[in-house]
């Protein structure tokens, strides 16, 4: 619980930074955007301020996929440690029921054993008695 809360609260705070980022980026490049239409003397302030802008969109979007594969080879990791436990776990329950049906084999065994000595001594008994 304390892990997902420290997640929340870690973007969360992330999420105030892009906010402030943006929000502080966008100024300046607004105003050199402002400045070179409403002025036109100067298009190379029109021209830095989009490659500014597109060369942070793209450092974004690297930064996004980074992120993205980070997180699918994290949940891959997860989800083989998962599956090895789900492995062990159910070797142990196969072990289980192998023992049990070797248990239960035995106990037959046995059972069909006294059956057949208490039916072949009930037999020299009958036997004995009418001889």
């Amino acid at each position: 619980m304390q892990d997902v809360r420290e997640i929340s609260e870690n973007f969360i705070e992330s999420q105030k930074t892009i906010i402030r980022s943006i929000q502080s980026a966008w100024g300046p490049y607004q105003r050199n955007f402002n400045t070179s239409v409403n002025i036109w003397n100067s298009p190379e302030a029109a021209a830095n301020a989009y490659s500014r802008f597109v060369s942070n969109i793209a450092d974004n979007n690297v930064t996004a996929l980074s992120t993205a594969n980070n997180l699918v080879f994290a949940s891959l990791d997860a989800y083989k440690t998962a599956i090895q436990h789900a492995k062990d776990t159910s070797k142990q329950i196969f072990d289980m029921n192998a023992k049990t049906a070797q248990t239960f084999e035995q106990n037959s065994r046995e059972v069909a054993r006294a059956a057949q000595d208490a039916n072949t001594r009930f037999n020299d008994s009958i036997n004995s008695n009418t001889i």
